[in-house]
């Protein structure tokens, strides 16, 4: 196909000569897709907030405890699950626990005490969710060893 310059000008007269719309039309297209797709994904954020946890203190209490504190934020009265281990000098787990919140405030802080099976130098809020199948690193206990039995309502998960 030839461009318009090129036809000669008593074919324009006679048949006349239209502009391609097409790449606005596509370019308005993906400007209202993508403002959709934004405000959409605002309204689910919005009705489905994140599930977050975040370590506040710990204190080491003895070789066989540590007290650990972290604030929640989750959807009103929701009960949620968070992941929580201690380590040693090594980076070995020395505690583990999967504890259970139950349903309250939006914002809340949480306290528990972590039974260990060595000395404790740090704590971590590995994650939180709606599940006790939580998406975190698992246990890292040396082999042969087994997890610490937890106290309610926290419990060691099963490898």
């Amino acid at each position: 196909m030839t461009d318009h310059v090129s036809i000669p000008e008593h074919l324009h007269a006679r048949y006349g000569h239209k502009k391609s719309h097409w790449p606005r039309r596509f370019a308005l297209g993906l400007v209202a897709l993508s403002v959709a797709g934004l405000i959409g994904f605002t309204q689910y954020r919005v009705a489905n907030p994140s599930i977050e946890g975040e370590l506040v203190s710990f204190n080491v209490i003895s070789a066989k405890q540590i007290d650990v504190s972290w604030k929640v934020q989750r959807k009103q009265d929701q009960e949620i699950f968070c992941a929580i281990r201690a380590q040693d000098i090594r980076k070995t787990d020395v505690g583990y626990a999967i504890v259970r919140i139950v349903p309250g405030e939006k914002m809340a802080q949480v306290s528990y005490s972590l039974t260990t099976n060595g000395s404790a130098v740090l704590a971590e809020v590995l994650g939180c969710g709606a599940s006790k199948e939580l998406r975190v690193p698992p246990p890292n206990f040396p082999p042969g060893v087994q997890i610490p039995i937890q106290k309610t309502p926290g419990f060691a998960p099963q490898p």
